[in-house]
């Protein structure tokens, strides 16, 4: 019986020359987020219009989604924060009121995502609702107000910790659908995101739910950013070409597996959103 190296079994998942580079990214992103974040703007700036000159190759619709969270995205939360503090305390509300229009849209337009005829595509979509449901509660409960000044970071505070990893697991099925490709290039996404919060609460000693907003800003458009301009300018061979390798490993068996977890998501997001319900005000 013949067996597979290890890294030729490896790549099937993971495009590993793009998330080597993609590690030594976010390292140097985290890096200039805590020490010069002004500097990390003009990348941000420099980039987003590097790729929206050269890249001939994206869609209408991804090229929408890299302008949203590049300059839209994580540009507009370093522009806030390298302001000054008085410029900060006065626009808050109006940033706050951006912010909350974004995540809120960002996850809501999400239950949007076809199913591709799957089951856990369409076990997504409830899922995707129910999260949904319960982030705009945790904002209802703190009144809109979900932005807290910090000299720092960027600081989301209308969401828990229980929500962030069920979110996590969530985008994890979400990502293995034939509509992401093989989706080699994004399949530690979570791992980023979650270690890049644990780093930033830690060095800003702050509680590890606060630090995923600005976790999460900088990782996602680290990533789409990184594989527009490897695409673009050919530095690493496009990820659709693997399309089909994972879509033939994902059967019917694994597709049922991947929808009861979905599923499991969405009923303990349903129990948060009744308890909360049933937990007095001020508590």
């Amino acid at each position: 019986m013949a067996f597979s190296p290890p890294h030729t079994a490896l790549e099937a998942y993971i495009d590993i020359p793009f998330n080597v580079w993609l590690s030594i990214i976010l390292i140097l992103t985290y890096g200039c987020a805590i020490r010069n974040r002004g500097l990390l703007l003009l990348i941000v700036l420099g980039f987003s219009a590097t790729i929206v000159v050269f890249d001939k190759t994206s869609t209408l619709g991804e090229m929408t989604k890299i302008v949203c969270e590049l300059p839209l995205g994580l540009g507009s939360v370093l522009a806030f924060l390298v302001a000054n503090r008085s410029f900060q305390t006065r626009f808050l509300s109006a940033f706050t009121t951006y912010v909350n229009f974004a995540v809120y849209g960002n996850i809501g337009m999400m239950v949007g995502t076809p199913a591709d005829g799957t089951l856990r595509g369409m076990c997504s979509k409830v899922t995707c609702a129910t999260l949904f449901i319960w982030i705009v509660q945790k904002g209802h409960h703190a009144g809109w107000k979900t932005i807290v000044l910090h000299d720092d970071l960027f600081i989301f505070t209308a969401v828990s910790k229980s929500w962030i990893f069920a979110h996590a697991i969530y985008r994890f099925v979400l990502l293995t659908l034939p509509c992401f490709g093989s989706g080699r290039r994004h399949r530690l996404l979570e791992l980023y995101s979650l270690t890049l919060t644990f780093a930033l609460s830690s060095s800003s000693n702050l509680p590890f739910e606060y630090c995923f907003g600005m976790a999460d800003t900088l990782v996602v458009p680290a990533v789409a950013g990184w594989s527009a301009i490897a695409t673009t300018f050919n530095l690493i061979p496009r990820d659709a070409i693997n399309n089909d390798l994972l879509s033939n490993r994902i059967g019917t068996d694994a597709d049922a597996y991947l929808s009861a977890v979905s599923l499991a998501v969405a009923i303990f997001a349903c129990f948060k959103i009744a308890s909360a319900r049933r937990r007095p005000r001020g508590i």
